[in-house]
């Protein structure tokens, strides 16, 4: 065990053994790695087991616990302590309101994208949360590496129709309820004065794909990412204007993409079709469009081929989904999020969804094995420029396809 291991679990264990109260003496707490570097860039991932040694027959107990990192460099590039506040709201605040909410309106089936959460610490440079095990209830992560196929991707544009549903039905039958999640899950983020770095990264890397276009047969595609690369900065920064999103606004996941979905197979016909959807990693949830979830979730993690042949349909299912949660709850989807108004949105906020996909797609592609520790880099400009290498061949094609599709799709970058 590494002298970084052992104090990580001197971190853990008085977090646990608050949660159990009394008669501590009685538990056995066992500590497992959840996580392997790369899967999650904004925390640190431990299984704890927790057993009763001396009554037989009670339950084991499989948690989560999630740990801010605490280097001084990575929290000067990431502002580590607003978003854990932000995901503790979520877990504290929506999830319950989104529970009571459907059971006060008999909803026959209840939609629960959150998993449990027991507990959490806000300690200066020791943020953390304890939550339910997921996994050891039949769910698996999704595969970030690779480009979703077409049954994932409709699972994840229904149950983000349903998620988006909840805060449109809220905000129409429960007003004050509404204005204060809107008050506590503004932009933080993308605005926040750590932003800058991350500004640097998203620059680098689309500069990259710039001399990847050819400047006489593909000069048309070059001139416009050439010219949306100017306006990364007040892309970001619009996210604080909610005004510019008016009635529309809703909570959004933040990060929509596969790293935070945790899937469930329950049709042994069909065992490689999800059956159930699990959200996790609340740290970016906002107050924005609906589309800020679809644009991060359609091209970072889908491909061209998949776009091609079923984009429209998935717009039209997550719209589905959403009116039909909407009428259970008693709210009309056609005054609430009319289908032309979603349509011009996308075209409108689409610059979010090219630069996530030119940051995000270089993380999730990049070899396991060339992965850097980011946790125990020595400076922030270290770790500015391992998180600005575009990771190979694979990635240039995929953000080039991301620019082609930009220019099909009419949208505005």
């Amino acid at each position: 065990m590494s002298s970084n291991d052992v104090e990580v679990k001197e971190k853990i264990l008085p977090i646990v053994k608050s949660l159990l109260k009394d008669n501590v003496e009685d538990y056995t707490i066992e500590i497992a790695k959840a996580s392997k570097l790369g899967d999650n860039w904004l925390g640190l991932m431990y299984n704890i087991t927790i057993t009763n040694s001396r009554k037989k027959g009670i339950p084991k107990l499989n948690l989560i616990i999630k740990l801010a990192p605490h280097q001084g460099p990575y929290r000067n590039v990431f502002p580590i302590r607003v978003i854990y506040d932000r995901e503790i709201f979520v877990y504290d605040n929506i999830s319950p309101e989104f529970l009571n909410f459907q059971r006060e309106k008999e909803v026959a089936h209840i939609f629960q994208p959150f998993t449990k959460h027991y507990i959490t610490t806000m300690q200066n440079c020791g943020e953390s949360l304890v939550m339910d095990n997921m996994k050891v209830k039949g769910f698996v992560t999704g595969n970030h590496s690779v480009e979703v196929d077409y049954p994932h991707a409709l699972l994840v544009m229904k149950e983000m129709g349903k998620f988006h549903a909840m805060s449109y039905a809220i905000r129409d039958q429960k007003p004050e309820t509404f204005k204060y999640f809107e008050k506590n899950c503004r932009e933080t983020f993308f605005n926040s004065s750590l932003f800058e770095p991350v500004l640097k990264i998203i620059q680098t890397l689309g500069k990259k794909v710039l001399e990847s276009f050819d400047p006489i047969s593909e000069n048309l595609y070059l001139e416009r990412l050439k010219n949306s690369l100017t306006k990364v900065a007040s892309t970001f920064s619009d996210l604080l204007l909610v005004e510019k999103f008016g009635q529309y606004a809703v909570i959004n996941h933040g990060d929509a993409q596969m790293r935070n979905f945790l899937f469930k197979y329950g049709n042994s016909e069909e065992p490689s079709v999800p059956t159930d959807l699990c959200l996790i990693d609340w740290q970016l949830a906002r107050i924005a469009s609906p589309v800020f979830d679809i644009l991060w979730f359609i091209f970072i993690c889908t491909g061209q081929e998949l776009r091609n042949r079923h984009y429209k349909y998935l717009l039209h299912e997550y719209y589905g989904s959403l009116s039909t949660l909407l009428r259970q709850l008693g709210s009309d989807p056609e005054k609430l999020l009319p289908f032309d108004v979603l349509m011009s949105d996308l075209k409108q906020f689409a610059p979010f969804g090219l630069y996530g996909a030119i940051w995000i797609a270089a993380l999730n592609m990049t070899e396991s094995t060339d992965i850097p520790d980011l946790y125990n880099s020595t400076s922030e400009d270290m770790i500015i420029e391992q998180l600005s290498v575009a990771p190979n061949e694979a990635y240039m094609k995929k953000i080039r396809e991301v620019v082609f599709d930009f220019v099909k799709y009419e949208y505005n970058f």
